[in-house]
């Protein structure tokens, strides 16, 4: 433990100013910055002086009782005596003023330690083990005995053989903290929580037919364009004096008026406030469902004053194309058999150019996964590349918007697409919905879409079953 003790300075300190003293005579001595001297009897100067030192011991003692051993305040009383024997006789008054004085100040500080003390044996964390709670359950005085017996003594009766009531233990069990427990379900916010800046895409199936067609632009909402139409007469070879033979056509105009796809979508103030990034889903969504729209209506559209026809509509089985259907025979077709007949039909007209077939993805793995019936081996027949996206010289597109067990084959450059009005989201009220914080969002395009009839037979849809129906040789 530490020693504590006062201690002043009994050396002269040469650098303080010097006094005189009718007391001491010549230099006083000096104590810190001032000197002191008194007019009293020497010899009653001197007892008081002892008197002093005796309260001022008494003091220190006091203060230092709890806080140190004997053989401690032995040793701080020893050092304090010679410490405080050359001390003037008012400075000794002052370290003994019970209000003013040092020792007054020493005894504050006690006091207050005293009460820190005892503020923190209060706070001190209380022993919740099973133990700890039995302990303090024993040494209590509850009020079922009167607050002044203690549950020790009755546990005493008890095993003495006297009969006695127990008041009620109750045990507080600390349960492992778990997000559960911690946070009891009511708010999913409590840990730390990270939002994915972007929202995942609706999974729909891919607008293949959109991307193959042939598209162009034009700035009018009706588009005219003529055909030459029924010729009459012929050239001939002639002799001189002969009449040259006639000939007639017949011109013949179509028109397209400019079809309109659209959708809307309403939608509060707030939320577009609310949540980062719901103008551009909104947007996003609009789009998506117009290119959906127009992808289907151009695959399967009847045609009207709204509605653009689709090639579907536009297409020719494979038994209109007679001479093909009466002369391409096999055994045993398959479904690439079935495809190469219907290239074979598409060229056996007046039509040329690149020629694309669309097969749904479940009929293009049967055709890959052929074999022999004998052998099976693999079957790739000659005029398929080895990947089997190329037929007979047409290319093969998986497109899920064509239905198992039927091919679509065209030449695509004379299905035509025009775009009048690219797509475009207007924002806007209607009705009383300024009033209710409510806005429109309305996404849409214009285009058209034409096929010349005198291109009939450019496109056919069929059955890969009534193709090879149609090829069995007998």
């Amino acid at each position: 433990m530490t020693k504590a003790f006062l201690k002043f300075p009994t050396r002269k300190l040469s650098y303080l100013p010097k006094f005189s003293s009718r007391r001491f005579g010549g230099e006083a001595m000096q104590f810190r910055s001032s000197a002191y001297k008194t007019d009293g009897d020497p010899a009653d100067d001197e007892a008081e002086k002892t008197a002093l030192l005796a309260k001022i011991q008494e003091k220190i003692d006091t203060g230092l009782a709890t806080r140190a051993t004997k053989e401690e305040l032995e040793s701080i009383r020893q050092s304090q005596a010679t410490a405080l024997q050359g001390v003037p006789l008012e400075a000794l008054r002052a370290m003994a003023d019970d209000k003013t004085g040092v020792m007054a100040k020493l005894a504050e500080q006690g006091l207050e330690i005293t009460r820190l003390k005892a503020a923190g044996k209060d706070n001190e964390p209380k022993d919740l083990s099973i133990r700890g709670q039995i302990k303090s359950w024993l040494e209590s005085t509850p009020k079922e005995l009167g607050g002044t017996r203690a549950v020790s003594d009755v546990v005493k009766n008890i095993m003495n053989g006297q009969k006695e009531s127990l008041p009620a233990l109750e045990l507080r069990v600390a349960s492992p903290m778990t997000v559960a427990t911690v946070n009891s379900g009511s708010s999913p916010y409590i840990g730390r929580v990270e939002v994915d800046a972007m929202a995942n895409a609706i999974l729909r199936y891919p607008n293949l037919f959109w991307d193959t067609v042939v598209k162009g632009r034009t700035g009018a909402p009706t588009y005219v364009w003529i055909n030459k139409s029924n010729p009459l007469g012929a050239a001939a070879f002639i002799g001189p004096g002969v009449a040259k033979p006639g000939i007639s056509l017949e011109l013949v105009a179509e028109t397209s008026i400019a079809k309109k796809i659209a959708a809307s979508a309403k939608a509060g103030t707030e939320l577009l406030q609310d949540i980062d990034g719901m103008t551009t889903f909104i947007l996003e969504e609009l789009r998506e469902q117009v290119m959906l729209e127009v992808n289907s209506k151009l695959m399967t559209g009847v045609s009207s004053s709204t509605v653009p026809a689709g090639i579907q509509t536009l297409s020719q089985v494979f038994a209109w194309y007679t001479d093909a259907a009466a002369n391409i025979k096999t055994t045993n077709p398959t479904y690439m058999d079935a495809i190469r007949a219907a290239v074979a039909a598409l060229r056996s007209g007046k039509l040329v150019g690149e020629i694309t077939v669309f097969v749904n993805p479940i009929d293009a793995a049967n055709m890959d996964l052929s074999k022999a019936v004998d052998s099976g081996v693999y079957l790739l027949p000659p005029f398929s590349t080895s990947n089997g996206q190329t037929i007979a010289g047409a290319r093969i597109v998986e497109d899920h918007n064509v239905p198992v067990g039927y091919f679509q084959g065209a030449f695509m450059r004379f299905y035509r697409v025009l775009i009048y009005k690219d797509f475009t989201v207007t924002w806007g009220w209607e009705n009383d919905d300024f009033t209710k914080n409510l806005v429109t969002a309305v996404g849409e395009m214009r285009l058209h879409q034409f096929f010349n009839t005198i291109h009939s037979g450019a496109f056919i849809y069929d059955t890969f079953e009534n193709v090879q129906t149609a090829i069995t040789a007998v």
